[in-house]
C-alpha cells in the first residue's frame, strides 16, 4: 500500500516538474519573441542583412545591371528605363515588412500608370528562403509589374544591400534620385517619388 502511495507521489511531483519546465520554456520563447519585435521596432520596420560595406548613396550614377525574369524566359536590365522614372524595391519573401509593404506599391502602380515612373521588383534571391516561398509571395499578391530574381547575388553585392526591404528610386539619368530604407506605405511612396521628380526639374532648370 505504501509503494502504491510513494508511486503516486512521485508520478505527482513529476507532473508538477514537467509543468514548471513546461511554463519556463514558454516564457524564454516568449521572452525571445518580445526581444526580436523589440528590435524590429527599433529598427523601424528594417530587416538586417550582412555586410561590412555601406550602401549605395543619392546623387551617385546607379550600378547597371541584367537579370531573368520570373517565371519568364528573357531578361531586363535597368538600361532599359532609361528616360523614365524608376522605383526598384529589393525584397525576400521571408521579410515580414516587405509584405506588409507590397500592397502599397501595388496602389502606386495602379495610381502612376501613366505617369513617367516605372515599378521594378527585385527579390534577393541568394538570401531568401527557397523558390516555393519565392513563388508564394508573388502570387499572393498578384504582383503587375516585372520582379526580377537576383540568382547570383550581382545586385545584392553591387548595391551592398545591407537592409531589406529597401527602395531605390532612379532618375531619367540612371542616377539614384532618392533611397527608402526600411517599410514604407503609399503616402512614402509619393512623397518620396515627387521630390525626386521636383529635384530633377531644379537641376535642369539651373
Amino acid at each position: 500500500m505504501k509503494g502504491k502511495q510513494l508511486t503516486t507521489i512521485i508520478i505527482f511531483l513529476a507532473a508538477i516538474a514537467i509543468g514548471i519546465y513546461v511554463i519556463y520554456d514558454d516564457h524564454v520563447a516568449q521572452r525571445g519573441n518580445d526581444s526580436q519585435l523589440e528590435q524590429y521596432l527599433e529598427n523601424e520596420g528594417i530587416e538586417t542583412l550582412p555586410s561590412s560595406e555601406q550602401s549605395i548613396e543619392v546623387g551617385v550614377k546607379a550600378i547597371d545591371f541584367t537579370l531573368p525574369l520570373y517565371s519568364e524566359e528573357g531578361q531586363m536590365g535597368l538600361s532599359q528605363f532609361e528616360g523614365e522614372f524608376l522605383m526598384v524595391n529589393m525584397w525576400a519573401s521571408w521579410c515580414p515588412p516587405c509584405r506588409d509593404e507590397m500592397p502599397h506599391f501595388l496602389k502606386f502602380h495602379e495610381e502612376f500608370e501613366e505617369e513617367n515612373v516605372q515599378l521594378l521588383g527585385i527579390n534577393m534571391t541568394t538570401v531568401d528562403t527557397n523558390e516555393t516561398a519565392i513563388s508564394r509571395f508573388i502570387e499572393d499578391f498578384n504582383i503587375p509589374y516585372p520582379v526580377l530574381m537576383d540568382v547570383n547575388g550581382d545586385v545584392y553585392n553591387n548595391y551592398q544591400v545591407m537592409y531589406i526591404p529597401i527602395t531605390y528610386i532612379i532618375d531619367p539619368d540612371g542616377n539614384v534620385a532618392n533611397i527608402i530604407r526600411g517599410y514604407v506605405n503609399y503616402e512614402i511612396l509619393v512623397d518620396h517619388y515627387e521630390t525626386a521628380v521636383e529635384r530633377y526639374k531644379t537641376s535642369y532648370q539651373q
